[in-house]
């Protein structure tokens, strides 16, 4: 599968700009600067953790704190914290902050910080990028 990474964010927000940036995996061989990006964007569980959680959900742009539930209930349930509120508010923090900037850097996601909204683009780039997760692991 070919997948080029253009680093170009766009604004979730901005209605009628339902082009979504290339992402080519393929091209990566020769992009230290791009791979570099998508794998600081893929090295946190969390990060796997919120493509997992916007791979099982049916609708393209997800507010930041409807996402944030979602990945703290999967990671109370993997143990990794007793307190569902507490994790509520430190993962949307985190997102908010931290992976969804880094996740639309690499053009697998839209997140506009104004809004706190996440465009999951459509098309097969999240499930291809937890699959390129999944066999970097097994490997």
């Amino acid at each position: 599968m070919a997948l080029s990474l253009d680093v170009v964010t766009h604004d979730a927000s901005d209605e009628g700009d339902d082009t979504p940036p290339s992402l080519d995996i393929g091209a990566l061989d020769g992009d230290s600067y791009a791979k570099d990006i998508l794998f600081k964007a893929m090295a946190n569980q969390r990060a796997h953790y919120t493509l997992s959680y916007l791979s099982s959900v049916s609708v393209d742009v997800l507010e930041l704190e409807d996402l944030a539930d979602g990945v703290a209930e999967w990671e109370v349930e993997a143990g990794m914290a007793d307190d569902i509120e507490e994790r509520r508010r430190r993962v949307a923090i985190d997102l908010h902050h931290n992976h969804l900037p880094k996740l639309a850097e690499a053009a697998i996601v839209d997140y506009d910080p104004r809004s706190k909204t996440v465009k999951n683009w459509g098309d097969d780039r999240v499930e291809t990028c937890l699959e390129l997760f999944e066999s970097a692991d097994d490997s």
